[in-house]
């Protein structure tokens, strides 16, 4: 069975409402971003619906897309001296104030941006935050270190949505894009997860998301039914063929996306490891690019910076202009809130 991410999205709010994690303020603020964004107006809602937390960028898989084999991430700027970004970890405290300014009108923490959440060491303490905040929460994942221990995290700090992306139901398949991790370890976990949600009766949403390419295609069906099996819901959706030209064909442009002011401006914030609080989750691999402003925990007004000069001006621009003029924005083809990876 394929999910489409519109129907995810559905599935998703339908839960937080039988959680009590939407509230009438928080619904009002959604739908304050999406008729800024409408209106393309230079201020938004009083805080995005949506904010991404970069709380590491370690990662524990080595995507050849992403990473070299010994693990240093591609700077995505062509102007880019060294060719790679800083790694980095997030302090708790910035999260937990960005989180505590914002609860009334967050709709979602989502503590992911690039590289392996499970990895992070205050994964527990900044989703407890979110819970006790009802603040609700989702993060990506490879499933490497999906075991008892960090299930019982996520699932005793009331996760919303885990999403577990392979490509491949066997390792000599899946291990193409992905360098580290077998696959079959993975399919051990996620069983895991699945027995584990049922003994505790866990209301959360597991959707494992296969990432397609030629070489992989026909292998879906084996995971769908997988997933299936085990009650998860399934995805497919197009990946990134980045370092694997000779196997692989060029993704399709959307050219028209140039023209289209980007929904993230209006919608959605980014927090980097060190604080840099950004427009969109392409900026933490993209050097020498200024964001809105550094978070300093108990300094930063975060309404203030969401609806400050620098927004104003990004938003201001994008209207105006469209994508072009600014040059991590001129090559982006993506339309709407969705998964980047």
């Amino acid at each position: 069975m394929l999910t489409k991410y519109s129907f995810l999205k559905v599935r998703l709010m339908w839960l937080l409402l039988i959680k009590g994690k939407l509230s009438v303020r928080k619904l009002i603020n959604t739908a304050h971003c999406y008729i800024a964004y409408w209106l393309k107006t230079n201020r938004a809602a009083r805080t995005p619906f949506l904010i991404n937390f970069e709380l590491s960028n370690n990662c524990n898989e080595s995507c050849v897309f992403c990473r070299t084999s010994n693990g240093k991430i591609y700077d995505l700027n062509p102007d880019s001296a060294e060719g790679f970004v800083p790694k980095g970890v997030m302090k708790p405290n910035i999260f937990a104030d960005i989180v505590r300014q914002t609860k009334d009108t967050l709709l979602m923490a989502i503590p992911y941006v690039n590289g392996e959440p499970l990895i992070y060491q205050y994964l527990e303490d900044v989703l407890h935050v979110a819970k006790e905040n009802n603040v609700a929460t989702i993060i990506s994942s490879n499933g490497i270190l999906l075991n008892e221990t960090n299930i019982d995290k996520i699932l005793d700090n009331d996760l919303d949505l885990i999403k577990v992306h392979v490509s491949g139901f066997t390792d000599d398949v899946h291990q193409i894009q992905h360098r580290l991790g077998s696959v079959e370890e993975i399919k051990r976990n996620l069983s895991l997860l699945a027995r584990k949600i049922d003994e505790k009766k866990a209301r959360l949403i597991v959707l494992v998301d296969y990432i397609r390419y030629k070489h992989n295609v026909h292998q879906i069906d084996e995971f769908s039914r997988f997933a299936e099996r085990h009650g998860f819901l399934f995805s497919v959706r197009p990946g990134n063929p980045k370092g694997m030209e000779e196997i692989e064909e060029p993704q399709p442009i959307n050219f028209a996306a140039s023209k289209i002011p980007c929904d993230w401006l209006w919608k959605a914030l980014t927090v980097n490891w060190n604080g840099d609080m950004l427009p969109c989750c392409d900026y933490v691999t993209w050097s020498n690019v200024q964001g809105y402003e550094r978070f300093e925990a108990r300094k930063t007004d975060v309404l203030a910076t969401w609806n400050g000069a620098k927004a104003r001006w990004m938003r201001e621009t994008h209207r105006e202009k469209g994508r072009k003029t600014i040059p991590i924005c001129s090559g982006c083809t993506r339309v709407g809130i969705e998964y980047k990876y």
